[in-house]
């Protein structure tokens, strides 16, 4: 069987490559001004359509700047650009058949590594505003919007505690996945009692600096929310799928009812019959 030929790379894609090269050795420096479009061309020895395309895909990238009218600028990535590119294919992730299942794999990893640092590194400032975050979310038990924000503060706290700027990143990213998952599972009977208790549990680890058992509770608290999660979409599309088959029932045993004969009044049901017949031949049925 013959293979059919792969695509062509673009020039443009061979060009950004090139420039990327040129920032990362240090030749064009972060804040610094580009060279113009056409004297990029002639370096390249490239049309300036090849440049304008390269330079776009960096920006893409969060590696310049392109303003109209002035030279595009050489930027480093920003935590909020990459955690709202991490957003995006997270989302484009969940979408997919298991998607969400990965995503739970992840965030298990993540967030009980997270755990497990945090009380390596916490200090007593650290463990009073974990505290804090603590009693947040308990006292918004029953108030299910306040819930659910004390909850993913919670989780944000400890990874301010690690000092570490690509967790914090990362949390940020999931904040839109974590607030659909717990917007479901609060819902459930107890869900929320469930969350402190064990929240309660994981900032006693980390207080008593103890990592493994952080890493511990705060596995064990995901794999809860998890299950309910699970449990709550299923219920909810039983529930919603039997309400249909009721709705649906009740509408034929009504439908039946009416062209029934009433006991008794034969000669009105021949009527009624004959009725429907009538109107079943205008139809042209």
């Amino acid at each position: 069987m013959s293979v059919p030929p792969l695509g062509r790379r673009k020039r443009s894609d061979d060009i950004a490559e090139l420039i990327e090269r040129a920032i990362s050795t240090g030749e064009f420096k972060e804040g610094d001004a580009m060279p113009s479009e056409k004297e990029l061309a002639e370096r390249f020895s490239v049309g300036r359509p090849s440049v304008r395309q390269a330079l776009f895909v960096l920006q893409q990238q969060g590696l310049v700047e392109i303003t109209s009218g002035a030279r595009a600028r050489v930027t480093a990535p920003s935590g909020k650009f990459l955690s709202g590119q991490l957003a995006g294919l997270i989302r484009r992730l969940t979408a997919t058949g298991h998607g969400h299942e990965h995503m739970e794999q992840a965030r298990l990893l993540f967030e009980a590594g997270v755990a497990w640092q945090a009380a390596r590194v916490a200090t007593d400032e650290d463990i009073a505003r974990l505290k804090a975050a603590l009693d947040a979310n308990a006292a918004a038990l029953g108030n299910t919007g306040a819930f659910i924000r004390t909850d993913v503060a919670f989780h944000y706290e400890l990874t301010v505690i690690t000092r570490n700027p690509v967790f914090a990143g990362v949390h940020d990213a999931l904040v839109g996945w974590l607030i659909d998952q717990r917007t479901t599972t609060i819902h459930m009977p107890d869900a929320d009692r469930l969350s402190v208790r064990d929240h309660t549990a994981i900032y006693e680890a980390v207080a008593a600096h103890d990592p493994m058992r952080a890493f511990h509770e705060m596995t064990s608290h995901l794999r809860l929310i998890s299950e309910l999660y699970r449990e709550s979409k299923r219920l909810s599309e039983e529930i919603l799928r039997q309400v249909a088959r009721d709705v649906a029932g009740r509408i034929e045993r009504e439908r039946e009812s009416m062209w029934s004969a009433p006991e008794g009044e034969p000669e009105k049901a021949a009527k009624l019959s004959e009725s429907k017949r009538s109107k079943k031949k205008a139809a042209g049925g």
